[in-house]
C-alpha cells in the first residue's frame, strides 16, 4: 500500500500526453492500463502499446520511497479531469485497488499487477544527438501529413529520417506525394537513417508541441529510437524496410512556373474544392500569361472556375492535381510567394518556398 498527494494542474497534462501512447483496440487489458511507480519523491507514470512506450515524471509527496501499480488510463484521466483546478487529489493503492479522493468525492479503481506490465528492453545506442526542439518539430510537422496510413508497402506508412554531415533531412511520401524538410545541424559524422512508424511520429509530434526544452536527446540503434526531454521519455520501434532513394523523385528542369502568393493560391483552392469530385478532389491548372485558372467539376456536373493574376514562365499548361494535397503543403509553409514548376502534363509538380529553402513538396498528376 502507498499514499501520495499530487496536485490536478501537475498531473494532468503528463497523464494526458502519457495515455496518448496507448492503443484502444488492444486485446490485453493491461495495454489500457498506465503504470504508476513511486521512486524517490517522483511518479513515474508509463504507458505502451508494445510498439511504443511513453514515460513522465512528475514530483509528488508520498509515504513510500518506491511502489508500483497499475490503473485504467482512460478511467483515471475522467476522474482527474472532472476535478476542480485548484484540487489536490490523494491517491491511495490497495492490494487490488486505487482510490482517488478529493474533498467529498471518493473513487476506487480495479488494478492488474504491476509486475506483469510490459517494459521496453533498454538498448544500447548506435548514435546519440541533441537537436532543437522546435527544428525537430518543425520537419516533422512540414512532412507528417504526407505519410499514407494503411498502404501494404510498410515503408509508407513512415517518415524517413536521415542525420548527414549536413544535417536532418524528413521525408513522407504515400506514392502520390512526397514532403521533404531538412534542417541545417551540427550533427558531427554520426550519420544514420531511421525508418519511424506513422503513429510513432503522430506521438512525438504530440510530445514536441506540449514541451517547453529547448533542446531534447535522440538516440537510435538499428531498432529502436528514443526522444529524452526534462519530463518524458518517448521510445518506437522502428520500421524495418527500405525507403526508396528519394533524391531521384525531385523534378529537375523544370520549363514552366508559377510565382504567387501562397494567401491567394490557399483561398482560391479552399473554394473550388467545393466542386472538386468528392474522393479525388481532382481540379485543373491552367497556366497562361501571368494568369493561373483553377477549374473543378464533379460527379454531378457542376462546375467551378477561378482565375488568379501570378508571374507565369514557359508555355501554355493544363495539368491535374488533387487539390487536397496543394492544401496540405500551402497550410505548412511560410506566408509570401510560393513557386510552383512543371514540365509537362504527366511529370511532377514541385512546390517550393522562397521563404524557406530547405523545403520542397512534390505531387504526381493527375489525369482529367
Amino acid at each position: 500500500m502507498f499514499e501520495l498527494n499530487i496536485a490536478k494542474s501537475d498531473l494532468l497534462s503528463p497523464l494526458l500526453t502519457v495515455s496518448g501512447a496507448l492503443d484502444r483496440k488492444q486485446a490485453l487489458p493491461i495495454l489500457s492500463h498506465v503504470l504508476l511507480r513511486i521512486d524517490a519523491g517522483q511518479l513515474i507514470l508509463t504507458a505502451t502499446d508494445l510498439e511504443i512506450e511513453m514515460t513522465a515524471r512528475v514530483v509528488c509527496q508520498s509515504d513510500v520511497d518506491t511502489a508500483s501499480t497499475t490503473v485504467s488510463a482512460k478511467k483515471m484521466v475522467d476522474i482527474i479531469r472532472s476535478l476542480d483546478d485548484k484540487s489536490t487529489p490523494k491517491i491511495t493503492c490497495h492490494d487490488t485497488s486505487v482510490s482517488i479522493s478529493e474533498g467529498r468525492s471518493l473513487f476506487k479503481l480495479g488494478t492488474l499487477p504491476a509486475d506483469d506490465y510490459p517494459y521496453m528492453q533498454d538498448e544500447v545506442s548506435d548514435v546519440e544527438f541533441t537537436l532543437p526542439t522546435a527544428a525537430l518539430a518543425r520537419v516533422l510537422q512540414c512532412t507528417h501529413f504526407a505519410m499514407s496510413q494503411q498502404d501494404v508497402r510498410v515503408f509508407l506508412n513512415a517518415l524517413f529520417l536521415e542525420f548527414t554531415a549536413d544535417g536532418l533531412t524528413a521525408v513522407a511520401t504515400d506514392g502520390h506525394r512526397m514532403a521533404i524538410a531538412r534542417c541545417p545541424l551540427a550533427v558531427g559524422d554520426q550519420a544514420h537513417r531511421l525508418l519511424i512508424p506513422r503513429k510513432a511520429i503522430q506521438d512525438m509530434l504530440r510530445l514536441l508541441q506540449s514541451i517547453s526544452d529547448e533542446q531534447i536527446t535522440l538516440s537510435a540503434n538499428e531498432r529502436h529510437v528514443k526522444l529524452v526531454t526534462e519530463q518524458y521519455t518517448f521510445s518506437s520501434k522502428l520500421v524495418d524496410a527500405r525507403f526508396p532513394p528519394y533524391i531521384k523523385a525531385i523534378p529537375r528542369k523544370q520549363d514552366k512556373s508559377v510565382h504567387i502568393e501562397r494567401d491567394v493560391l490557399k483561398r482560391a483552392l479552399s473554394r473550388i474544392i467545393i466542386l472538386a469530385h468528392e474522393k479525388s478532389r481532382a481540379i485543373l491548372l491552367h497556366l497562361q500569361p501571368n494568369l493561373l485558372t483553377l477549374i473543378a467539376n464533379n460527379q454531378e456536373k457542376e462546375e467551378a472556375i477561378e482565375s488568379v493574376e501570378a508571374v507565369t514562365e514557359g508555355e501554355e499548361l493544363k495539368i491535374g492535381v488533387n487539390a487536397s494535397y496543394l492544401l496540405d503543403a500551402l497550410a505548412v509553409i511560410p506566408d509570401g510567394l510560393v513557386h510552383l514548376s512543371f514540365s509537362t502534363t504527366d511529370s511532377s509538380i514541385l512546390l517550393e518556398s522562397p521563404e524557406d529553402e530547405h523545403y520542397q513538396y512534390i505531387i504526381m498528376p493527375m489525369k482529367i
